[in-house]
């Protein structure tokens, strides 16, 4: 069976509504759940503690590191995240990180201390991103390699695997650039951009909408409701600053407003451009939450900005100095709300009065 979404003769026609479908149907491999689930059932059969759990979990991934390239990888993956992602398990998991980080050992805490200590959980405008769980670093036969200067620009070892939460809630102070899209009141959206990696993403809990784009030079046909329809972007290399190149550029729209609820995943490969939509009323206080795999580095990525962004990240070339990592105290309740509100113990979370991010820059428009 040809599918669509992965299938490497339609890589121009990149397709996120087959792949959510698709996904969320199917390719999630019986023995990778399985695991998960047995690693998850250890803590309370008293086979092992939350550290060794983590552990566990972190070889596994590791393990699927290991795979080629092609469907059965991306089986892999869905499995992961469907299955660690679900509401109750992800629950699960954030309470073995508040036990292990409180842990006297400090060999039980290098898992969840990584992950605390990380700098992207206020980064984006977003108030709760946060990387939780790595593989090695080294590159292997089954990982692509990207050469030394995507390494160099990217500032990090691109043969690592990263598994991230993502609570699509803005910083209380974050402060959205006025685009020049179509008007849509009360949503907030990532400008568009791509990805250095593949991925799988699944929505644990809440829903959002995605759109697909690709460049084009061409005029919007009359009558066109095409979100950025004769808008002028500016293409820079990467999410942050200092770019080395501001190139403008137009985009069409080629998926629109593609629906993402709870239960559903899906995959994207580095050529395809998107953004993540949330409706700005909702997330202040019911965010959507997902549990985001991704695979190694292979390119360097782009992100298209408004004039205003762009502009702004002319002027502020050390922007990521504003990262920061979460003290004990604020990371500890952050984890503790979240998983209270994935239970359905309480039907809000508000980590802005949690989490003091200190910075008003947000990658979104509005």
């Amino acid at each position: 069976m040809t599918i669509e979404w992965i299938d490497s003769e339609n890589s121009g026609s990149p397709n996120l509504l087959s792949s959510r479908d698709a996904l969320s149907a199917g390719h999630c491999d019986e023995g990778t759940a399985a695991a998960i689930t047995g690693i998850l059932a250890g803590l309370e059969q008293g086979r092992t503690d939350a550290a060794g759990t983590l552990e566990k979990l972190q070889v596994l991934l590791e393990q699927i590191r290991h795979t080629p390239n092609g469907i059965a990888r991306v089986s892999r993956m869905n499995a992961f995240v469907r299955t660690l992602g679900r509401a109750d398990n992800l629950a699960f998991f954030l309470e073995l990180m508040r036990k292990s980080l409180k842990s006297a050992r400090l060999s039980d805490r290098k898992i969840a201390e990584r992950s605390r200590a990380g700098l992207t959980h206020c980064l984006y405008g977003w108030v709760g991103q946060s990387h939780v769980l790595y593989s090695e670093r080294s590159p292997l036969p089954s990982t692509t390699l990207a050469g030394n200067e995507v390494e160099d620009h990217m500032g990090y070892p691109v043969a690592e695997w990263h598994a991230s939460i993502h609570i699509w809630q803005p910083n209380p102070d974050a402060r959205a650039f006025e685009s020049l899209k179509r008007f849509e009141p009360g949503v907030l959206v990532e400008p568009p951009h791509s990805h250095p990696f593949s991925f799988v993403s699944y929505v644990s809990i809440g829903a959002m909408r995605e759109s697909i784009y690709q460049e084009t030079s061409a005029p919007a046909s009359a009558g066109s409701a095409d979100r950025y329809q004769d808008v002028d972007l500016e293409r820079v290399d990467g999410v942050w600053p200092p770019h080395r190149e501001y190139v403008r550029r137009r985009l069409r729209t080629v998926e629109d407003r593609v629906d993402l609820v709870q239960g559903q995943s899906y995959f994207m490969s580095p050529d395809m451009i998107h953004d993540v939509e949330v409706d700005r009323a909702t997330s202040v206080d019911r965010p959507a939450i997902t549990l985001f795999l991704c695979s190694e580095t292979t390119q360097v990525p782009n992100s298209y900005m408004v004039p205003s962004m762009a502009e702004f990240h002319r002027g502020h070339p050390d922007l990521t100095r504003q990262g920061k990592a979460l003290d004990l105290e604020e990371w500890d309740a952050k984890l503790d709300a979240t998983a209270r509100y994935l239970r359905g113990e309480t039907d809000y979370l508000r980590l802005g009065e949690i989490v003091k991010c200190g910075s008003s820059y947000a990658f979104m428009n509005q």
